[in-house]
């Protein structure tokens, strides 16, 4: 009858989850349909998986449709050409591992440019992190059923997560590897803690085999280390601060090397093979434009205070509803009485099991237990680190912590249910049920007010009515012109998918004064011009045939200012 029972709860507890994740990724869908634009880095995910020749401007010449658009697709002759997608990576500042995913995804659907390419590789390493961050919960927690499912809610939820699931980069790809790396050292930990503490009865040989780390567990963790690391380089940050942490904790445990001897070789060999892959990492790394500018702002102290602060209010806004700092003030305060009238407690609880650890009786003076710790550690770690490396880009620097905000609404989740339960207790033994609606809808209210304080990024609304306006001056016959500027051409991506709307589009260096000579541009009754933020409008506009300083001053309008130009319409 008790199986039957048991049987019954974890159907239900399966079909409720199943049930949850299926809103989470609808709702992402959702956000997804809503997606109008790029980011830059978004076409240079499609530009650097696709391209056989570089993208080239020539100053003075047209660019038609079709050569503009073939940049940024795989072309039938071009399918599954991972040595290119490499060779490309290897001269920027990312590892390939991501790009060939994408580039996978993209060689099934030769010649096409669209934004489901990207969104349906992320869409899928989000399903998986839901999965992932609610079996690391419930790890954590103890084997707690109810737990995991506020952290989903919060986290799936979040406008951070939402975030990460429209931009298309590799930032899902990490997230989904740094949270199996978790799972895995979880998993280890509880492992070796039930064959060191042993069972009444168990077999000497059981708990001897658990007291080392088994051979396919060593191998997940460094195939994970090896498809992460090649993902992103971030994953290094989170594997360094989880290793110091597991193999400080396996020195504790075992007063012996051996573990941790048998970690660092297959770790180690994971580097090793990921450097054979791809040999351009320790270049980027340590000598790259951006691990110069890593190296950088870690090392300067100065700014440490400002960057921590920016990123703190990122992940309160976006993950949190701008409730962090009162939580942790409040559990804070909430831990210091509990652990100051918790000695009596303490000792008659010794022996007996520990509700948050499965079933395991808590190590001395351990009061969250060592997973708990261990985790908190590496975020922590993680979040300082990445704080003081990575770019300020106002609210689009959320992608770089984005692997952690999970693991933050975990900790914090946990934290609260571990030091609230001795309080609540002292309403009998249903406090719990008692509780759980409140739980939840505080978990509503924490999400309701993040999309308050907080709006989902890299949706760019505005492009639609940029995109539809480039279009109606294309069937208008009316010419674009970009004045771009000489060693910056990158940044003609950002307004791509205008430019992708033209027949052609005339490109000009915008350091030039020689007249332009182009009979379509002459007999054109008007124009689109693009303008790269910088030059000097007068006279580059004065360069145009049958324009003077007069007709550029009637004639001109500000149609929309882009991030790295300005369009104009100009009528003569």
């Amino acid at each position: 009858m008790g199986e039957r029972k048991d049987s019954r709860g974890k159907t239900k507890y399966v079909a409720c989850f199943v049930i949850l994740w299926v809103l989470q990724m609808a709702a992402a869908f959702w956000f997804c349909t809503q997606k109008q634009g790029f980011h830059e880095d978004e076409f240079y995910t499609y530009y650097s998986t696709a391209r056989t020749n570089g993208f080239y401007v020539e100053d003075g010449k047209w660019m038609e449709q079709d050569a503009y658009r073939n940049e940024f697709v795989v072309l039938p002759e071009e399918r599954f050409q991972y040595g290119l997608v490499k060779q490309v990576q290897s001269w920027d500042v990312h590892p390939p591992m991501y790009y060939w995913v994408f580039h996978t995804v993209a060689s099934l659907v030769p010649g096409v440019f669209s934004k489901w390419i990207g969104l349906s590789v992320n869409l899928f390493f989000h399903g998986m992190n839901l999965v992932l961050l609610t079996y690391l919960s419930y790890l954590t927690a103890g084997k707690d059923r109810r737990l995991p499912f506020l952290v989903m809610f919060v986290y799936g939820f979040s406008p951070a997560a939402m975030s990460g699931v429209v931009f298309i980069r590799m930032y899902e790809m990490l997230t989904a590897f740094v949270l199996l790396c978790a799972v895995l050292h979880v998993r280890a930990v509880l492992r070796l803690q039930g064959g060191a503490e042993g069972k009444e009865g168990g077999r000497a040989a059981d708990v001897q085999c658990r007291s080392r780390l088994p051979v396919k567990t060593l191998l997940a963790m460094a195939a994970v280390t090896y498809v992460g690391f090649l993902t992103q380089y971030y994953y290094f940050i989170f594997l360094f601060f989880l290793a110091a942490a597991f193999g400080l904790w396996l020195l504790r445990r075992d007063r012996a090397i051996g573990n941790c001897l048998w970690y660092g070789l297959f770790q180690g060999a994971a580097f090793v093979l990921a450097y054979l892959t791809y040999p351009a990492f320790p270049g980027q790394m340590f000598r790259g434009q951006r691990g110069a500018q890593a190296t950088e702002n870690f090392l300067d102290l100065s700014n440490t205070f400002e960057r921590i602060s920016f990123f703190w209010d990122l992940m309160s806004r976006y993950v949190f509803g701008g409730l962090l700092g009162l939580m942790l003030l409040f559990l804070a305060a909430a831990a210091a009485v509990r652990v100051a009238g918790a000695g009596k407690r303490r000792k008659e609880s010794t022996g007996k099991a520990n509700s948050l650890q499965g079933g395991r009786p808590e190590e001395s003076g351990n009061f969250f237990g060592t997973v708990f710790y261990m985790l908190l550690f590496t975020a922590a770690g993680y979040f300082l680190a990445v704080s003081k490396t990575a770019l300020l880009l106002g609210e689009t620097s959320n992608r770089y912590q984005l692997p952690i905000y999970g693991i933050a609404v975990m900790l914090l989740g946990l934290g609260a249910a571990k030091v609230l339960r001795g309080f609540l207790s002292v309403w009998g033994t249903g406090y719990e049920k008692r509780t759980a609606g409140l739980a939840a809808f505080f978990c509503v209210a924490v999400v309701a007010l993040s999309y308050v304080g907080a709006d989902v990024v890299f949706l760019y609304p505005e492009d639609r009515e940029q995109t539809a306006r480039a279009a109606e001056r294309a069937a208008a016959h009316t010419p674009a012109v970009y004045f771009y500027r000489p060693g910056e051409e990158w940044c003609i991506w950002d307004v791509a998918d205008e430019l992708l709307e033209y027949p052609g589009v005339y490109f000009v260096a915008a350091d030039g004064t020689e007249p332009i000579v182009d009979e379509k541009i002459e007999t054109a009754a008007s124009l689109v011009v693009y303008l790269a933020k910088g030059a000097d409008i007068r006279e580059q506009l004065a360069r145009l045939p049958q324009n003077d300083g007069a007709s550029v001053q009637n004639g001109l309008q500000l149609a929309f200012e882009e991030k790295y130009c300005d369009v104009y319409d100009l009528s003569r």
